[in-house]
């Protein structure tokens, strides 16, 4: 009937008494984890605004609050574009996507130029987000070729 050392069931200490374990959690602090409730989705859209006109009316405007009304939260990222020649558009389209995680490019284009539309879907081919060219009021869609499958 000795003490055995090193057996938490002979110790005094064993288990706690209730003053010991409400000191412990009371002083220790809180969980700051991520709370219970689901986390609201959200995506980030780059809109791009090609031409001159643009450069003083658009900067700032739209913003988080423009799409409340929707179940997601959406970021639009305001890319301005000077001129549509290909080389400031691949540069400027590439640094937003290399700086910012997006999930969608749309595309505003006051150039009727089927060059942009090629532009933009090789864009979207070679880092698979999906772009829209939008111009007019009318959106550019370009269809895949089917090689091998008739229907």
């Amino acid at each position: 009937m000795g003490l055995r050392l090193g057996s938490w069931s002979d110790s005094l200490w064993w288990p706690p008494p209730l003053p010991l374990l409400l000191l412990l959690f009371c002083t220790t602090p809180s969980c700051l984890g991520r709370p219970f409730g689901f986390p609201v989705p959200s995506v980030n859209v780059a809109v791009v605004f090609s031409g001159p006109a643009y450069q003083t009316e658009i900067k700032g405007r739209l913003s988080r609050e423009n799409f409340m009304d929707l179940p997601l939260e959406v970021n639009p990222i305001t890319v301005l574009v000077n001129n549509t020649n290909p080389r400031a558009l691949l540069t400027r389209i590439c640094d937003t996507l290399s700086t910012n995680r997006v999930h969608g490019v749309v595309f505003e284009d006051n150039v009727g130029s089927e060059a942009v539309a090629q532009i933009l879907d090789f864009i979207s081919t070679q880092t698979a987000v999906p772009i829209v060219g939008i111009s007019g009021g009318s959106a550019v869609v370009l269809h895949l070729p089917h090689q091998l499958q008739p229907f």
